[in-house]
């Protein structure tokens, strides 16, 4: 049983790959995914991996409390006292004829992030009341905020890649513009990119789930890579390889959990001093870089850290 709760928000910077090895399909290196929704995912172990290196190059001088938080790297003289979950896809953005691009989510989606909430204590509610989550009335329909950009002018219409929909009425805006400020609260807030979150209701909408599967499994990016070969400065033969990423503006999020440390320190004497120091771990919403490519940029993720109970 954990003692105390959290929520780790993922903004990506730049295109993101997290691989899941080789593949059968056209693409040769694929993302991770859910097997039973083929979502996008980031795997826990990744994220711990790399939050934990990020840890000991912000307390470098202080290595034994990097080993009490996340336990040490070899043997096994006592557990790491968080946990982290796998990332979930929360909004995926997708290309829009009018406001260039859109933050889309769907009623799964929004269901299982507000399920999630409420296992790490934080409540998805406005003015203490409960917000419900609209459903379009069929995959042909949208739902957008009350100051929507997506919509095409003069039309009560969204064009997102080659589909068209048509925008709901009947109040479920209203619930559009409260689950949208909801989920801006846990985006991090810098100001490097200020104006795009401000933009943020105005860009987001809720699509039918059937459509939001096809938009994470048809909207993605492949790029088409080569190797070089050294000693001739041309096309090493046979070296042409495709890579599936997730595109820049994705947000994800994954639940933490913590518990006393099972180690001791000074600093570290409960659940109480390990939450403090996460939440200065994370100050400042810090750039990390996950998955693979890191030399070419990809997978530069901005990170927020949201305390539950």
């Amino acid at each position: 049983m954990f003692k105390k709760s959290g929520l780790l928000t993922f903004y990506a910077e730049t295109s993101l790959h997290m691989g899941s090895g080789t593949s059968l399909s056209y693409v040769d290196l694929p993302i991770q995914r859910e097997k039973h929704t083929e979502f996008p995912i980031m795997q826990a172990s990744g994220i711990k991996g790399v939050i934990r290196e990020f840890a000991e190059r912000h307390w470098k001088d202080d290595k034994t409390k990097v080993e009490v938080i996340f336990g040490p790297k070899e043997g096994d003289k006592f557990a790491s006292c968080i946990v982290f979950t796998d990332a979930k896809i929360l909004l995926f953005p997708v290309r829009s004829v009018s406001g260039i691009f859109a933050w889309v989510a769907s009623p799964f989606i929004l269901k299982r992030f507000k399920r999630d909430l409420e296992s790490a204590g934080i409540e998805f509610k406005d003015n203490n009341e409960e917000i419900n989550i609209p459903e379009p009335s069929g995959e042909e329909k949208i739902i957008v905020a009350t100051n929507s950009i997506l919509k095409v002018q003069n039309t009560n219409q969204v064009m997102l890649e080659e589909f068209v929909f048509d925008v709901e009425d009947g109040g479920k805006s209203e619930q559009a513009n409260k689950i949208a400020n909801k989920i801006k609260g846990f985006l991090p807030q810098n100001s490097a990119f200020q104006d795009l979150i401000n933009e943020f209701l105005a860009r987001f909408c809720i699509v039918a789930d059937n459509v939001f599967k096809d938009f994470v499994k048809l909207a993605v990016e492949i790029q088409t890579r080569i190797k070089i070969d050294q000693t001739t400065g041309i096309v090493k033969e046979g070296a042409l390889f495709t890579e599936e990423l997730v595109p820049s503006e994705s947000v994800f999020y994954s639940l933490v959990f913590f518990n006393d440390p099972y180690n001791k320190i000074n600093d570290l004497q409960n659940v109480n001093d390990v939450i403090n120091t996460t939440q200065n771990l994370f100050s400042n919403f810090p750039l990390l870089q996950l998955g693979g490519d890191e030399t070419i940029g990809r997978g530069l993720i901005r990170v927020r850290f949201t305390q539950g109970v």
